[in-house]
């Protein structure tokens, strides 16, 4: 991103120009407010976003029908819950790396829009003695080595040790798209972003350990209990099933179970639940808004870090509750946590049928900037509406946790089998799982970030039509690996050792490794790892089912109808199926859906009945939960260590022709008005040398006395923007073997409400010459300017 930056920002909601002192600190600990200020409130709830994409969607059924019996036991109509909040910031690095989850080698981040931070929340039952810990973070995928280690440090610390571990502790991602990449111990993982970076693994493991401190000691300082109030809305308008085809593939009967008041088929799930955590005193915790959607709304094409629509909701929700990023252990500052669901097939990307990708008027903005505030402002507003208020929970705190043999399992659940609904043609006499593979059409992509090959390649095909599908495929796998510093993934197939009828044919032509049971799909590579873990918790009558793929909307209500079967005589009646917990195995799609071989069905490693055998192993764990019994035996899952290091930076920052770091390049102007974008730049060093973890690469500041200032703005607040630009970009996602001069560009959107006084733009950095210096950190101030009357209440 070089050169003039074009900037057509949209701040919605969140430029809520709140006075803040440094750090983004509130003015009192504790301070009892249920609520944001209610004029912003307002405002996010009349904000024009909300109409885009109106009368998509109409109201429908948003759950199947339970009649709970009232549980039994001494806890059965326990209302009272301890809990805490913590979070920390887990941004990384924010140059010369790119996207997990867009997976383009030649994306390459040169800036930041949005930080992203690791929510954890702690709950303790004093009924029952039981607590766990529930961390939604803001980065792609939760690969088993970031779990691992940050089970590792749980152990380590006295505080934590002996309290929680892997069978209360679920790890949950948001599923951006732009967060720094190459944290995977798997070469697969890091494929397209040349290896393994350390220094993104560790700021990741630090800051949910951070996280996870914070909020035990959030508990520990409120011996008090409280109600936890669930609240179940409907969010319209906001996502879209992107894989109608498959999804059309499942029982006409069983799609219009679900119906609208148009009479329409819901093909994506609508549903939002809501804890709200909020003490007697009034004081708030915070909240956790399950609702499924992509965060694709910022896409490959932007080279910004950002945390996407759910981290501008989370971010959104806490600036109005003014919440304190440094708070001190123990002290309850609000953490706001947008989670995510069943989004295996629901995208951002409302008008995607309409606009070509990578148009960002799929969704609904002129930009992606605009796109992402649509999606995460209705995100937010859905979560106002629904806070503070709902039931509070009743019953106990339990948990089960397991790992499963997943590429071995047959289905013989008789519950199971009996819910099974796909027609003849499709049925198998064993139903069971194999080994792991992704097919011809992953190389597709989803509509949300096309890739080269094509959709619901078959080896029920036409021989041609399947063999040049499959040649796409090749050329990809071929392009990235020649660029690869590294050995081939773990099982990987040459491409020209392959064809389109070897890859429906495996077990004839002798290839290590059990491919029979993968039905439909010509196998492209041998993928995913053979044993994965299934996390199941409850707090009272709420439970959540912890997965580690991305769950398709008809996968998940099924899954989803039997298990609230199972518990609702224990007394659950809420559900929520959240992916991406604990591991990552790509989707998760019904047995019809998979025939379609479209990308998610291609992406399915373990075959057609992989969605059966998830049910059926779900169900072990339900039922262990609702007899009191222990979690059904499980196997070990093999320690994971880091593969092929990316190629390392070399520090070598140098001056610019404007001077040594922090020296001012351009101004910003003498006078702006609210609304109005200002600027200034900086002569710079590499963000590497510091990751501003905690603080920011970039502030807006207000004068409120001689020599005195305020921060009104941090480079977490998508209003404000942190662009670096080198003199010798990098033209992939690696650091070049001299870095050189670089600058960065501060621009700021000012909010319409921002009020009138004296501004400046200010930059923290470091720099570094060479590895045998340190780096030297470095402030650069612009003029201050003048900002005239507010133009709206409203920002």
């Amino acid at each position: 991103m070089q050169g003039t930056f074009a900037l057509r920002l949209s701040t919605a909601l969140l430029s809520v120009a709140l006075a803040a002192c440094e750090g983004g600190r509130s003015p009192a600990p504790d301070l009892p407010s249920s609520g944001p200020d209610p004029v912003l409130k307002q405002c996010v709830l009349d904000s024009p976003h909300l109409r885009i994409g109106e009368g998509l969607d109409a109201p429908g059924r948003l759950e199947f029908d339970v009649s709970a019996a009232t549980p039994g036991g001494p806890c059965a109509n326990n209302t009272a819950f301890r809990f805490g909040s913590g979070l920390y910031d887990i941004t990384g690095v924010v140059a010369n790396t790119s996207g997990m989850g867009w997976e383009n080698p030649q994306q390459v981040f040169s800036g930041l829009h949005t930080r992203l931070y690791s929510r954890a929340y702690a709950f303790a039952s004093p009924c029952n003695g039981q607590r766990l810990i529930f961390i939604s973070a803001d980065i792609g995928i939760l690969w088993p080595g970031l779990r691992q280690a940050v089970l590792e440090g749980i152990a380590e610390d006295e505080s934590l040790a002996g309290l929680y571990g892997p069978e209360n502790v679920m790890f949950s991602v948001t599923h951006t798209h732009s967060g720094p990449a190459g944290y995977s111990h798997d070469d697969g993982g890091n494929l397209f972003h040349y290896g393994f970076d350390a220094l993104v693994y560790q700021t990741i493991i630090d800051g949910m350990l951070a996280s996870i401190r914070a909020a035990h000691a959030n508990l520990e300082a409120h011996p008090d209990s409280a109600p936890i109030r669930l609240a179940v809305g409907e969010l319209l308008n906001t996502n879209i099933n992107r894989s109608r085809p498959a999804f059309a593939m499942n029982p006409e009967a069983e799609r219009r179970e679900f119906l609208n008041q148009r009479g329409e088929e819901i093909d994506v799930d609508k549903r939002v639940v809501q804890l709200n955590l909020l003490r007697d005193n009034g004081s708030p915790v915070g909240m956790i808004h399950w609702f499924g959607v992509h965060p694709t709304t910022v896409g490959p094409t932007l080279t910004m870090v950002s945390s996407d629509n759910k981290g501008f909701a989370s971010l959104g929700f806490e600036r109005l509750m003014g919440t304190d990023y440094l708070a001190p252990p123990g002290q309850d500052s609000f953490v706001a946590a947008f989670a995510q669901a069943d989004e295996g097939d629901a995208s951002p990307n409302i008008f995607y049928e309409q606009f070509a990708h990578p148009d960002p008027a799929r969704g609904g903005g002129r930009d992606d900037f605009e796109s992402n505030a649509i999606s995460g402002t209705k995100q937010l507003a859905s979560a106002l509406a629904l806070y503070p208020d709902g039931a509070p929970l009743r019953g106990p705190i339990d948990y089960r946790f397991f790992h499963i043999p997943i590429s071995d399992i047959t289905v013989d659940d008789p519950v199971v089998l009996a819910s099974l609904r796909h027609p003849e043609e499709l049925d198998a006499e064993v139903k069971r799982t194999c080994d792991g593979a992704l097919g011809v059409s992953f190389g597709a992509g989803a509509e949300d970030g096309p890739g080269p090959t094509v959709e619901g390649a078959s080896c029920d095909d036409d021989p041609d039509y399947l063999q040049s599908a499959f040649d796409d495929s090749e050329v990809l796998l071929s392009t990235t690996l020649a660029g690869f510093p590294g050995s081939w993934p773990a099982g990987a197939i040459p491409p020209h050792a392959a064809s389109a009828a070897a890859m429906c044919n495996l077990q004839d032509l002798g290839f290590t490794g059990d491919f029979e049971c993968q039905a439909e799909k010509p196998v492209f590579l041998p993928s995913g790892p053979d044993v994965l873990p299934i996390q199941l918790f409850r707090i009272g009558n709420f439970a959540l089912l912890g997965l580690p793929w991305e769950v398709t909307t008809m996968s998940a209500r099924r899954i989803r109808a039997l298990m609230l079967e199972e518990l609702a005589p224990a007394g659950v009646d809420t559900l929520v199926i959240a992916g991406l917990v604990n591991d990552y195995v790509n989707y998760l799609t019904t047995r019809e859906e998979f025939a379609s071989q479209q990308y998610e069905g291609a992406s399915t490693l373990y075959g057609p009945w992989t969605q059966a055998v998830v049910a059926q192993e779900s169900l072990k764990l339900a039922r262990a939960m609702r007899l009191g019994a222990p979690a059904p035996e499980g196997v070990e899952r093999a320690a994971t260590s880091p593969g092929t290091a990316r190629p390392p930076y070399t520090p070598s920052d140098t001056p610019g022709d404007g001077g040594l770091p922090g020296a001012l390049v351009s101004d910003v102007p003498v006078s702006a008005q609210p609304g109005d974008v200002v600027s200034a730049e900086f002569q710079a060093g590499h963000p590497r040398n510091d990751m501003r973890i905690q603080a920011s690469y970039a502030y807006a500041e207000r004068e409120i006395g001689p020599d005195e200032w305020e921060t009104v703005a941090h480079d977490r607040d998508p209003e404000l923007l942190f662009v670096w630009k080198p003199l010798n970009p990098s033209p992939l996602p690696i650091d070049p073997a001299v870095v050189g001069a670089s600058t960065a560009q501060i621009i700021w959107q000012l909010p319409r409400n921002l009020p009138a006084g004296r501004y400046r733009l200010r930059h923290e950095g470091a720099w570094q010459a060479s590895e045998l210096l340190g780096p030297e950190p470095y402030v650069g101030t612009s003029s201050t300017f003048d900002v005239g009357e507010p133009a709206s209440a409203c920002p």
